[in-house]
């Protein structure tokens, strides 16, 4: 038999069934495309939501390592508030869901420091923070400002004792070795990056901000000491000093 007609005998004999025959039939054969359906409806709604009612980030922030604690929201909200940002129209985002390490190479490691670099390449990060052994390697690789180029001199003077250093002449030296591919084991970072006397060419790209308590209650660090370094190609500077003062509450 005909393909159509047996589907036409199979409508006509539903047309006699009851109501509750009928559903039983429905769930049986149709149930999954249905569900199915409503489901790939659903994503696209959610897709569309989330690309119109999408707010411009007017602050990121990438805090490697770290997580929010309770006091997260207060922080996030006191500084838009000190910074005049408007977040019924912009993003304020202290980005906590990244873990890289640098010992370990499974793949959420992977995927964050992509994601990381992505970000920083696009312009988007304004600061980054983590412990030493993150900021190592992102110091060394020259992704952050000179301090001296970012702080006015009276913060400066106040910071200073906070400073975080790389040494350039090691990083160019390093810079070398790998583009002639010599390098091939870790580097050997400085062990006192906070004494610039042990260097050859110090640079402050970085605050020690451990110990600062606007830090301490809304973030929990993986590492004992966390520095906060501000990206190179950061545009919004006059917003990071305004985070850098509430920091250290001056």
């Amino acid at each position: 038999m005909p393909v159509m007609d047996e589907f036409r005998e199979e409508r006509e004999a539903m047309k006699q069934k009851s109501f509750k025959e009928r559903f039983s039939y429905f769930c049986e054969y149709y149930k999954w495309h249905v569900i199915g359906g409503v489901a790939l409806a659903a994503l696209a709604v959610s897709l569309i939501h989330s690309v119109v009612t999408r707010k411009e980030w007017a602050f990121y922030g990438a805090f490697v390592n770290s997580y929010q604690t309770p006091e997260y929201d207060a922080f996030r909200d006191d500084f838009a508030d000190l910074a005049g940002i408007d977040q019924d129209k912009f993003d304020v985002l202290f980005d906590t869901n990244m873990f890289i390490s640098e010992s370990a190479f499974d793949q959420g490691n992977v995927d964050a420091t992509e994601r990381l670099m992505v970000y920083i390449a696009a312009g988007d990060v304004d600061v980054m923070a983590s412990g030493p052994l993150v900021m190592n390697r992102y110091a060394y690789n020259e992704m952050f400002l000179d301090l001296r180029q970012v702080l006015p001199q009276e913060m400066q003077d106040q910071l200073e004792p906070y400073y975080y250093y790389m040494d350039a002449t090691l990083a160019a030296e390093l810079d070398a070795r790998q583009e002639s591919g010599a390098l091939n084991t870790a580097p050997q970072y400085p062990a006192a990056p906070s004494d610039p006397e042990s260097m050859d060419n110090p640079v402050p790209v970085g605050l020690y901000i451990q110990n600062c308590p606007r830090i301490k209650e809304a973030f929990v660090f993986q590492e004992e000491d966390v520095i906060l370094g501000v990206m190179g190609n950061a545009e919004n500077l006059d917003t990071i000093l305004a985070l850098i003062r509430m920091i250290y509450e001056f």
